[in-house]
């Protein structure tokens, strides 16, 4: 009966644990030293999106020792605030990234809190 019921718990969490990440979560345009325009949202606690070029890129929190470092297909976002940021590739098998990466920019005000537009 113990099982079944663990069972049951399971599969009702199971759902929410497949959710996608919310799509209208409020985001930021940053604008690049390269010249690159990078959209950034932060759907929840664990995750950035990005868009670059027309292009989704889904990253993951990692760790650092200062500000929001978030690493996944391919590439570093590491935000201090939420209007200032470095975008960098990863190499192959890297977690944190070797390439120097550039500086991104977003308007507004810096002492803003976090999740403010």
């Amino acid at each position: 009966m113990r099982h079944c019921l663990l069972f049951v718990a399971a599969a009702a969490l199971l759902p929410a644990a497949c959710q996608p990440l919310r799509p209208e979560a409020p985001g930021f345009a940053y604008h690049c030293a390269d010249g690159r325009v990078v959209q950034a949202s932060y759907p929840d606690s664990e995750h950035a999106l990005l868009v670059m070029a027309g292009k989704p890129y889904r990253l993951t929190i990692a760790l650092s020792a200062s500000g929001a470092r978030y690493v996944g297909d391919g590439w570093q976002w590491w935000t201090k605030g939420m209007h200032e940021a470095w975008l960098a590739p990863l190499g192959a098998g890297e977690t944190i990234a070797s390439a120097s990466g550039v500086a991104c920019q977003a308007p507004g005000d810096a002492s803003a809190p976090p999740g403010a537009t």
